[in-house]
């Protein structure tokens, strides 16, 4: 297995940090590397807000669910898919943005989530730990006045980012007959495989205890 393998294979979501800052030329590695990923069409339909500014970190941790690990970590990003700059880009060439169907809308989401993955990756392969943070969906109104975007631009997923201080465990994930299918969908043994993945989860104690529950169908802004 070699390096990037073993590093998206020793995932974990970390959220709590090191008070050690993280370097500006590193941080500009990671994200201009990352922004290689896959774009449609190339159109790169996302922008990514950088903070570091504690004030803001605690206001974002609030609108986010109350989320503490955004206020301890060093940085914050913002992945917003982005069709204002889209629209700014068509009009300079004389064209008008198609934008009133939901393709658009999905061109520039995946954009943005694959852009997200490729900075989180990276980053894990420079020593750093972080975690996806779906909770920017819970106030967007609010994220979107904090940060000033513009008509168009939405945020999609925070993420924090830092030096880890903890080493929590690495959950066990579906497995692969139940998620990887050959020549057509096949849910054959779905309960039997999903009975098994129920005591995997058991056995870890993952959501044993008062301050872990399991996660509500309705629930939204944890990733792990």
């Amino acid at each position: 297995m070699n390096d990037i393998l073993k590093t998206m294979a020793a995932h974990r979501s970390i959220r709590k940090y090191k008070k050690q800052p993280i370097q500006d030329d590193l941080l500009s590695e990671i994200i201009n590397s990352a922004r290689q990923a896959p774009s449609s069409s190339n159109l790169q339909a996302y922008s990514i807000i950088i903070i570091k500014d504690q004030a803001k970190k605690d206001k974002l941790a609030k609108f986010c669910g109350d989320q503490p690990w955004i206020s301890w970590c060093p940085v914050f990003l913002v992945i917003c898919p982005d069709l204002y700059r889209l629209e700014k880009v068509a009009k300079r060439q004389g064209y008008d943005i198609n934008d009133r169907f939901i393709e658009m809308f999905i061109v520039a989401t995946v954009d943005s989530a694959l852009v997200a993955q490729n900075i989180l990756t990276g980053a894990e392969s420079c020593g750093l730990g972080g975690v996806m943070i779906g909770g920017v969906r819970n106030n967007p109104d609010k994220v979107a006045a904090l940060l000033e975007l513009p008509d168009k631009v939405y945020p999609l997923m925070g993420m924090c980012l830092g030096y880890p201080d903890q080493e929590p465990m690495l959950k066990p994930r579906l497995q692969a007959e139940i998620v990887i299918h050959h020549e057509k969908y096949d849910d054959a043994k779905l309960d039997e495989l999903l009975e098994v993945y129920d005591r995997i989860i058991q056995a870890t104690g993952l959501y044993v205890g008062p301050r872990r529950k399991v996660p509500s169908p309705t629930s939204k802004g944890r990733y792990g």
